[in-house]
């Protein structure tokens, strides 16, 4: 079963995006991940060891728009030697709708020397507005959370 319903579903979404590469100087920093199914999560971590994660369904209503329909949140902590959830403080049911316009292109992050492909919104998602490309072949499995609250089987 698929929830990717947009008549203009955009694939050059799908895959990892992360807002390091922006975020200099700050501390926390934010991720998103959109699967091919119409499945993704949404991931903000500080250097405090706080961790959150917003699972949600995505599609593109119409060209340039991306809408994140949101139903789950795991909230806790990383630690340093964990690629997850050292602790969960709560797991609770998240009905947020972000609708956002978006465009991919090159932007060179700051103190870099090249642009990389960019994920830009126009509302800040996680605290960020602009995402640099990651890897493209992701899984539900890549998720964080995917430990704490395992994935349905699709």
């Amino acid at each position: 079963m698929t929830h990717l319903t947009a008549t203009h579903p955009d694939t050059a979404l799908v895959g990892h995006w992360g807002s390091s590469a922006f975020d200099v100087g700050a501390m926390e920093t934010s991720a998103l991940a959109f699967l091919p199914d119409g499945r993704g999560w949404s991931e903000f971590s500080s250097a405090s060891s706080e961790l959150g994660v917003g699972r949600f369904h995505w599609h593109c209503p119409v060209p340039g728009l991306l809408e994140l329909r949101y139903h789950l949140q795991v909230n806790g902590t990383w630690g340093p030697d964990s690629s997850g959830f050292t602790t969960v403080t709560d797991q609770q049911p998240d009905d947020r709708v972000i609708r956002t316009g978006y465009r991919i292109g090159p932007v060179t992050p700051p103190y870099a020397n090249a642009p990389v492909t960019t994920l830009v919104l126009d509302v800040a998602v996680e605290f960020a507005d602009h995402f640099e490309r990651g890897r493209t072949q992701i899984a539900a499995s890549d998720d964080v959370s995917a430990a704490v609250v395992p994935y349905e089987n699709r």
